[in-house]
């Protein structure tokens, strides 16, 4: 049977009380233990998923349950609401779009170029960059490349084949100007739009390489035709001297067989003006030897005697 009248707890013993019963610890059912656990994740997680770093070189896009807000959050530690905001990055950073174009020429040949946009992305743009194409692939399919296809045919219509490699550089600077001025919508920093080698048709290029053969073949006869003439002429001039020289040793020597006949004849004149028949007569009897000649003539004279015999 229970004792109907329990002893007083506050009695000391020896005084009919009992001694108080130390508590007992028990541990938590393991069920409890991963309730705890579970609850203590989830405020972690909630905790956790308020904070959101955005780097440098980006800006985040902040959406309150899917609407894009009109501002754009910088680089550094930004709190986010819980299952009601996100934040979306946008790359700030140069991106570069390379776009294959084929068109025709103003003489209607078909040219390929590669044009490749360089570009950033203003901050403040980011929201409505990111709510109209979400990521830079899709931006450069749905703008950059139809724009760019469009500038260059343009550009390259007014120019033929050969004009787009001999005037390469205005080529270029108007099709960069056109591709910059039609970017000018979306808010754009264009930083470069570089434009490879125009290439043409398989034909037109063996065309023109038997052309520019052709050419330096005309180059080549040209050239060796002048050498042909520079060396007639150097004959020429070498021919007319030396006639020229001939002329002149021809005109000194008549002039000197002039003077020499001139003296010659003075002299001769000199020497007949002082040949007087004495003078004869005695030089003949000086070279004389005495001896007379056999036969004479009728009427002779005499040998060095100036007289005939019948004087």
């Amino acid at each position: 049977m229970a004792d109907p009248d329990p002893p007083s707890p506050w009695l000391l013993p020896g005084q009919g009380g009992r001694l108080p019963r130390a508590p007992s610890f028990r541990w938590p059912s393991p069920m409890r233990i991963v309730g705890g656990l579970a609850l203590l994740f989830a405020v972690l997680f909630l905790f956790a998923g308020t904070f959101r770093q955005i780097s440098s070189g980006y800006c985040g896009v902040l959406l309150d349950f899917g609407s894009v807000q009109p501002t754009a959050l910088g680089p550094g530690l930004h709190v986010t609401v819980p299952f009601y905001q996100r934040i979306e990055l946008v790359s700030t950073q140069p991106q570069t779009v390379t776009s294959d174009e084929l068109g025709a020429t103003h003489d209607l040949q078909t040219v390929h170029t590669s044009v490749s946009v360089t570009f950033h992305l203003n901050p403040a743009d980011a929201p409505g960059f990111w709510r109209d194409f979400r990521d830079f692939d899709t931006f450069g399919r749905r703008i950059i490349a139809p724009t760019v296809s469009n500038d260059v045919k343009a550009v390259t219509a007014a120019y033929n084949a050969e004009e787009l490699v001999t005037k390469r550089d205005i080529v270029d600077g108007q099709i960069k100007e056109l591709v910059v001025r039609s970017l000018v919508p979306y808010h754009l920093n264009v930083e470069a739009v570089n434009i490879a080698n125009f290439a043409f048709s398989q034909a037109y290029d063996q065309a023109i390489e038997a052309k520019q053969i052709a050419q330096q073949q005309a180059l080549q006869a040209q050239y060796t035709l002048d050498q042909t003439k520079i060396v007639a002429q150097k004959q020429v001039v070498e021919a007319k001297a030396h006639a020229e020289a001939q002329i002149a040793n021809a005109q000194g020597e008549a002039q000197a067989l002039l003077v020499t006949s001139e003296a010659q004849s003075k002299a001769n004149a000199l020497i007949s003006a002082s040949l007087t028949p004495s003078l004869l007569q005695a030089k003949a009897l000086d070279r004389w030897t005495g001896t007379m000649p056999q036969y004479l003539g009728a009427g002779a004279p005499l040998p060095f005697i100036g007289a005939s015999p019948t004087r």
